[in-house]
């Protein structure tokens, strides 16, 4: 097999990563590497601050894009395409935003544009969809997508408060220094807008979804949660309705035990409910090594010319709330629950209604799934 050169656009933790994983295949040569500043790099790798000695170069065959970001990256990826090179990119903010285009441009000029590191990072979850799980109608995906949450909430859970978290998870490498992608939740909501595109063919974006994080989730909350039995995670879910799209992001409460409560980390676990059952993938949703074998997977996709994702026609479809239940609580225990006849459970110190009330000072709700 002829030699694959390879345009690389970003070297940090990821785009490391993926130098590491191709210096084990012999037939893929990294051309050049984009940086900001050569400076900054201690490396023999052939560096650039031009973009065009990568767009411009003939000889380069496919543009990998590690940067982050929407700007100046939708706008390289996009050249790249349109100068007849192929795409594989793990940056989930323009394929959230731009994925359809991108993908009917990729069409056009009779290219690959791959993305299976934009979810899940080194997990396999986009092509499972894409080639195994989407030959039965599927109804629902959801997922902990976003391992800084995952941290957070697990520190909160012994006993640190939200801030004290945070700042543990910056200190060791788990939260970026502005963190507000990861904890307001449109990092898994973009996440989610690739998956139920890809599930339901029908393109959502996140900024019409019902996101929240977990700012304001407080460790009471989750220590009095602890002792009836529950834990939080974030999760991402979409629900395909007849009309509508379901989409929410939302801190939701599950039994003790559930696999969402044994992540830690940068573990992510996706599940995939359709006629045919329930799927599951669990594994690292981050991490440069990782990230990295996703996008080899996709480098080695388009070398062996394996067929592309068949050209979906993404129908527009409203977006809308899910009815979930609710774990209602008060935040004084020696304070009596409501008395509600719809309740669906009740236990020491704790309601499970079938939709949340009105705010009511001194009483907690969640969104509760039992499994």
């Amino acid at each position: 097999m002829k030699t694959t050169h390879i345009g690389l656009l970003g070297l940090g933790t990821v785009g490391k990563g993926v130098v590491e994983a191709l210096s084990h295949q012999n037939t893929v040569v990294i051309d050049k590497v984009l940086v900001r500043d050569v400076t900054h790099h201690h490396s023999n790798l052939p560096l650039t601050t031009d973009i065009h000695e990568i767009l411009d170069n003939p000889d380069i065959d496919i543009v990998v894009e590690v940067m982050g970001g929407v700007d100046p990256a939708y706008e390289y990826l996009a050249t790249a395409l349109q100068k007849g090179k192929s795409v594989v990119t793990a940056n989930k903010e323009v394929v959230a935003r731009f994925g359809p285009e991108l993908m009917a441009m990729a069409r056009q000029h009779r290219q690959g544009f791959l993305f299976e590191a934009s979810v899940g990072g080194g997990m396999p979850i986009l092509d499972a969809l894409t080639w195994h799980l989407n030959t039965t109608p599927i109804h629902a995906v959801e997922g902990v997508v976003n391992g800084t949450t995952n941290f957070i909430l697990d520190q909160m859970e012994q006993g640190m408060d939200y801030q004290a978290a945070l700042q543990r998870a910056q200190a060791l490498g788990f939260a970026e220094q502005d963190p507000s992608a990861d904890v307001d939740g449109w990092d898994s909501a973009r996440k989610l807008s690739i998956l139920a595109g890809l599930a339901f063919h029908s393109w959502i974006d996140a900024e019409n979804g019902y996101v929240e994080g977990i700012t304001q989730v407080r460790a009471a909350h989750l220590h009095r949660l602890k002792e009836m039995g529950f834990g939080v995670r974030l999760v991402a879910r979409a629900e395909r309705h007849p009309s509508s799209i379901g989409f929410v992001v939302a801190p939701t409460v599950y039994p003790l035990g559930h696999r969402y409560l044994k992540l830690a980390g940068s573990q992510n676990a996706i599940g995939i409910f359709s006629d045919a059952g329930t799927t599951w993938i669990e594994g690292p949703g981050a991490g440069g090594l990782a990230t990295a074998t996703s996008i080899v997977s996709d480098i080695q996709r388009i070398r062996f010319s394996v067929p592309d994702r068949d050209p979906i026609q993404f129908e527009s479809l409203p977006v809308e709330n899910i009815n979930d239940a609710y774990l209602i609580f008060a935040e004084d225990p020696e304070r009596p629950l409501p008395v509600i006849a719809e309740a669906l459970k009740s236990g020491p110190g704790y309601l499970i209604l079938p939709y949340e009330l009105p705010h009511e000072e001194g009483f907690v709700q969640y969104r509760y799934r039992a499994k």
